[in-house]
């Protein structure tokens, strides 16, 4: 609180100046700078370009990404694949089957998975790895054969082919062996040009079933030397190596 002085009078005739308290609350006015109570005017922000120009290319690329997830990722087809491996030949069962998505809108012969009984039942026309798509093009009502071949079964042991796994399409000889522990032939052995078609191990029986491509008029020569289990095979490098 700041005193001030009034005048007062005296017996004498003169004033005596006696303190005069102030109003407390409201401080003497500056004598310079913005009178009591005006207000200044708002500060303009400034605005750059380049950084408003990053902001839309921003919103624009988050735009466009969204849209290529909802078109790509969320539009997907159910197809079949085979989680076992499939051998040529062999007919296809619902055990042999499985699922997986891929992107819709693609030009693909894959069985979609609402066709799963029209795949179970039919015959794979190649091998087919686990993982592999179940299409048109590698499963069918059946294998065909050229005109002039006929398919002959030959069992063996395992001492009887190469330890080396055989695959559709191997080039392979049958070859006739003397009895067991018997002499050599003094002549080269009659042997006879074929192709695997399947192969598959018998668990029963401890051997391989070996369907084999044979031309039309050997085939009988060789089921019957088959039947009598002296017969050999012989793996040949595919032609042309």
């Amino acid at each position: 609180m700041t005193e001030q002085i009034s005048p007062e009078k005296t017996s004498t005739g003169t004033r005596r100046r006696t303190p005069r308290l102030s109003r407390p609350g409201k401080p003497a006015a500056a004598a310079t700078g913005t009178p009591r109570g005006a207000v200044r005017p708002p500060t303009k922000s400034r605005r750059r370009p380049a950084v408003i120009a990053a902001g839309v290319a921003l919103a624009i690329v988050g735009g466009l990404g969204s849209w290529y997830y909802a078109s790509t990722v969320g539009n997907t087809v159910t197809v079949l694949s085979t989680q076992t491996d499939v051998a040529r030949g062999a007919t296809i069962t619902s055990a042999d089957l499985t699922t997986l998505q891929i992107a819709g809108g693609q030009d693909t012969p894959a069985f979609t998975a609402a066709q799963a009984t029209d795949v179970i039942g039919q015959t794979a026309t190649v091998d087919l790895p686990a993982g592999t798509l179940v299409t048109t093009a590698n499963v069918g009502a059946g294998i065909s054969i050229a005109a002039g071949e006929s398919i002959v079964g030959v069992a063996l042991t395992v001492a009887q082919l190469p330890n080396y796994p055989l695959a559709a399409g191997d080039r392979v000889r049958v070859v006739d062996t003397p009895i067991a522990q018997g002499d050599p032939p003094a002549t080269s052995p009659k042997s006879f040009v074929a192709t695997v078609f399947t192969s598959r191990f018998d668990e029963g029986t401890g051997t391989w079933v070996v369907d084999l491509v044979v031309p039309a008029n050997e085939a009988a020569d060789i089921a019957a030397r088959s039947a009598t289990g002296r017969v050999a095979l012989i793996l040949d490098a595919p032609q042309g190596e």
